[in-house]
């Protein structure tokens, strides 16, 4: 049985501070419908893993009153929150239709010739990690990408070789996302037959913990040869 299947321990706080709870316990007040607070006190949660763990989960619900499969459904539905450790940068490239007719396409073969990785990959030095998605709410602004949730819009060749040396030489002044790679080395990961949980591989060596398959439960994990295709090839 996944731990997410389990009652709700009542062991203390490990991942989130008390400082942490406590704001969280503000945000429920805020909404007539104290649900309304899952999606910021993910970002909370967030920003200590920067992955979204099992017991991370179990600690958000823990937190809420709620039960782990609501905070699960939540996480699951935004592909914002990655579930696999990912690179210091994430790049976050759209090519849905404005910004494709406005050579998206290109401008993605761009960040993958000078990375050296397609999408849905992460670099060797684990300094970036360039995802595909869909629409941004960045049209007005096509071909647009955000780099760690901050945009950049109407983009070129040119500025995408600005941005790649940029980020190699730490000039890019941007919120530092925190990686998952220690929190992937000890926790439980989530693996999710959604394309939310397919953004990523992963980690090299594999996970250190089990990996869940929130749908099935913990015994009947999804096999390589079932996940949906990580390479949607090239435009």
């Amino acid at each position: 049985m996944s731990r997410l299947e389990r009652g709700r321990p009542a062991a203390p706080f490990q991942i989130l501070a008390e400082a942490d709870v406590a704001e969280i316990q503000r945000l429920r007040a805020v909404y007539p419908d104290d649900r309304s607070a899952i999606l910021p006190a993910l970002w909370i949660l967030y920003d200590h893993e920067g992955i979204v763990t099992t017991p991370g989960m179990e600690e958000l619900a823990r937190a809420m009153d709620l039960p782990p499969a609501m905070i699960q459904a939540v996480a699951s539905f935004y592909t914002m929150f990655l579930f696999k450790p990912h690179g210091r940068y994430v790049v976050e490239m759209c090519t849905n239709l404005p910004c494709l007719l406005c050579g998206a396409g290109k401008v993605m073969r761009r960040f993958e010739e000078r990375l050296g990785i397609r999408a849905g990959q992460t670099t060797p030095d684990d300094l970036v990690t360039l995802l595909e998605v869909e629409c941004i709410g960045a049209c007005g602004g096509a071909p647009a990408a955000q780099i760690n949730h901050t945009f950049f819009e109407n983009l070129t060749k040119d500025e995408v070789d600005r941005l790649v040396e940029d980020m190699r030489a730490a000039r890019l002044d941007l919120h530092r996302l925190a990686t998952g790679k220690l929190q992937a080395q000890d926790q439980e990961l989530v693996d999710l037959n959604l394309p939310g949980a397919y953004h990523l591989p992963l980690p090299r060596d594999g996970a250190a913990g089990p990996v869940v398959d929130m749908v099935k439960g913990a015994n009947a994990s999804i096999n390589e040869a079932d996940k949906p295709s990580q390479d949607r090839g090239r435009r």
